[in-house]
């Protein structure tokens, strides 16, 4: 499978305080990690970008582990980095960012079979597309979908809540803990990453019409161009894996 991204500042914010690393290997295996950062115009930026990288760089040395050893403990090393910058720069002492990791590789027993991981921290989130229909992965870590999980506030509730950009976990705070998961998926199923510039300008069924209708390279300039045309609120980036 192959993995592309693209990532835009939006129409609002000064900066781009998303960050993504995306590889492909020869094995046809990739590895997408997408952060959205928190805590100030500076703190954010540097946040997700310092994430991004340690994870990458831990990911692909550290070969012997087995995989979901590898991600977790690539986003355990993310988070403590964040925190030493922080405690080294009097500038940017509050500061953190979401993230979500993907590696997606063949099962080795059919060739039209994969197996995707998944890890996420924060609202960025994982969707996968198949069967003509589209599902989120990954739980967001939002104060808004706790109550909508324990019931206190209806779906529309929650689309329409001012506190939807709370989030409950980051790398870099107190809580950072990492959901993980393990799914199969089939060579034609795709898997979207992305963070919540796109998701809250664009409903579920809005990204998955744009999916489906475009190639996947055409699809990603849609997705974002449909977002900055909904206001283009935060910072957009999306990856996508086919």
């Amino acid at each position: 499978m192959k993995a592309i991204f693209k990532s835009d500042i939006g129409k609002v914010r000064k900066i781009n305080q998303d960050w993504a690393e995306v590889k492909n290997y020869p094995d046809n295996s990739c590895l997408v990690i997408v952060c959205d950062g928190i805590g100030g115009v500076a703190g954010g930026e540097v946040a997700s970008k310092a994430a991004a990288l340690e994870i990458c760089d831990y990911f692909e040395k550290n070969q012997e582990l087995k995989i979901k050893s590898r991600i977790l403990e690539s986003i355990k090393n993310a988070n403590n980095k964040i925190l030493n910058i922080a405690k080294s720069d009097n500038k940017i002492p509050d500061l953190g960012t979401t993230c979500v990791v993907v590696f997606v590789q063949n099962n080795n027993l059919d060739n039209n079979l994969y197996v995707a991981y998944i890890a996420n921290v924060g609202d960025s989130r994982a969707y996968l597309i198949s069967e003509n229909k589209i599902k989120q992965i990954t739980c967001d870590h939002s104060v808004v979908n706790e109550l909508l999980m324990q019931g206190k506030i209806t779906s529309d509730e929650a689309k329409n809540s001012n506190n939807k950009n709370i989030i409950t976990r980051a790398l870099g705070c107190s809580n950072s803990t990492p959901d993980f998961y393990e799914i199969n998926i089939k060579s034609n199923d795709k898997i979207l990453i992305c963070t919540d510039g796109l998701t809250n300008c664009l409903s579920n069924k809005e990204i998955y019409k744009i999916l489906d209708k475009n190639s996947p390279e055409k699809a990603i300039e849609n997705l974002i161009n449909s977002a900055n045309q909904n206001g283009g609120t935060d910072n957009i980036t999306v990856a996508l894996i086919f």
